[in-house]
């Protein structure tokens, strides 16, 4: 996920408003941290077989390793 995609300054549609439920303190907080590199990405794939795979992600949503 890219800042852009998550604070959608184009639409004015933060996803991160929406997963703070309004919380404008918790949402600017988030915001700032991130752009600020002060967050780590990570995606978590659950393959077929249930095991799970967690990777680092890059400040535009790439997949640059395994996390942790």
């Amino acid at each position: 996920m890219s800042n852009e995609w998550l604070i959608a300054k184009e639409t004015n549609d933060s996803r991160i408003f929406a997963a703070v439920n309004g919380d404008e303190i918790l949402a600017e907080r988030i915001r700032v941290a991130l752009e600020t590199n002060k967050v780590e990405r990570v995606l978590s794939k659950v393959d077929r077989d249930g095991s799970i795979k967690t990777f680092r992600l890059d400040t535009n949503g790439n997949r640059i390793g395994e996390w942790p």
